[in-house]
């Protein structure tokens, strides 16, 4: 199995420093073995990094201390840096409060994963047609580094929060949603990895649904359910990918076919003329 060295994930970063902290290397490591995008490391330090300075968090060892100590402490810090985001969408402020929330669980500092307080809601992403499963499949595919094939083997049991192993534990109101999945590809390996904000709602709508459809919501239910709907999922999906590569393309083309016209940066730059001592210009 290939584990990303944090060191490695962070370097030429700001936030590298941060591993100096033993509770915040740990929380790399542990994220460098349970994950398979080393993308998670950089993502979640960064956070991490933005809630102590919005914080004024000197020390973050002594903040979890006083958190083991006293849950009250990691609520109030939290509190703090839900109020400092003031006016940021609730988007934005569930994905930045993922790197102190995830500090906090692998430090055994059990803070609830519920979403912080956000003044305004982020504008919701158009359906383009897709909706229940189509849609959590197309949302959930999106930032998490899954294959479409591990998504569709994931079952409700598998989503939820961290404990301080990086295991799952299995909670369909966390937020964020941490993902317990197998990949197959290479070396067998459990991973985890992490939902957007946009495809937890996705999937809580979906579940509400199927709740009121009378069906059943237990832990070994696949996340995605019905032949149909995978089959969409599949084809939607696939028009999504080929969609994006299309883009990527055509985008490469005519940048290229843009500097076959014009040039190289720089290459048509004619210098101003050179001014005498005098104050004129030279003849």
């Amino acid at each position: 199995m290939t584990v990303t060295d944090p060191a490695r994930a962070l370097a030429g970063r700001r936030e590298a420093a941060l591993l100096e902290a033993p509770s915040v290397r740990r929380m790399a490591d542990v994220l460098a073995v349970r994950c398979r995008e080393p993308s998670w490391v950089r993502t979640l330090v960064a956070s991490l990094d933005r809630f102590q300075t919005l914080t004024g968090t000197g020390d973050l060892e002594a903040l979890l201390a006083a958190a083991r100590a006293d849950l009250a402490a990691a609520d109030r810090s939290l509190a703090a840096f839900a109020r400092a985001l003031d006016g940021q969408p609730d988007a934005a402020v569930a994905g930045l409060a993922m790197g102190p929330k995830v500090w906090f669980r692998l430090g055994g500092v059990p803070v609830a994963w519920r979403p912080l307080p956000a003044s305004a809601s982020a504008r919701e992403l158009p359906p383009g047609g897709a909706a229940g499963p189509e849609r959590v499949v197309l949302l959930s595919l999106i930032g998490s580094g899954l294959r479409r094939a591990e998504l569709l083997r994931v079952r409700l049991g598998d989503l939820g929060s961290l404990d301080a192993d990086g295991r799952i534990v299995p909670d369909l109101q966390a937020e964020p949603f941490a993902v317990r999945f197998e990949q197959r590809q290479g070396r067998t390996a459990e991973r985890i990895t992490f939902l957007s904000f946009q495809a937890h709602r996705a999937i809580a709508d979906d579940l509400d649904r199927r709740r009121r459809a009378g069906l059943d919501v237990g832990p070994d239910v696949p996340l995605v359910t019905g032949p149909a709907a995978v089959a969409a999922a599949r084809r939607r999906s696939g028009a999504l990918i080929r969609a994006g590569s299309t883009l990527n393309v055509d985008m490469c083309r005519k940048t290229g076919e843009f500097f076959r016209s014009w040039g190289m940066p720089g290459s048509r730059f004619v210098p101003p003329p050179a001014a005498d001592p005098e104050g004129g210009e030279d003849p």
